[in-house]
């Protein structure tokens, strides 16, 4: 298993969309919020550390892109 720190900044028209929980349900991972700034009124940006096996990490960071949210890696 492996562990990686990303930042997820979401634009305006995602930060209703449940982005979040359906990573959780798509993928086999096991995400945690570290810090978080959303505004339903700006948009916003979440702090995550997240855990699972080097593919399924990677699939689920396409997946993430793909659902329009920037995808960094975070120190």
């Amino acid at each position: 298993m492996t562990t990686q720190k990303l930042k997820l900044e979401y634009p305006l028209n995602k930060v209703g969309v449940p982005v979040f929980s359906q990573l959780v349900s798509v993928f086999d991972v096991h995400p945690n919020v570290l810090a978080a700034d959303i505004n339903p009124a700006k948009g916003g940006w979440l702090l995550i550390s997240i855990t699972g096996n080097d593919e399924t990490l990677e699939r689920a960071a396409s997946w993430i892109r793909e659902q329009g949210i920037t995808l960094s890696a975070a120190d």
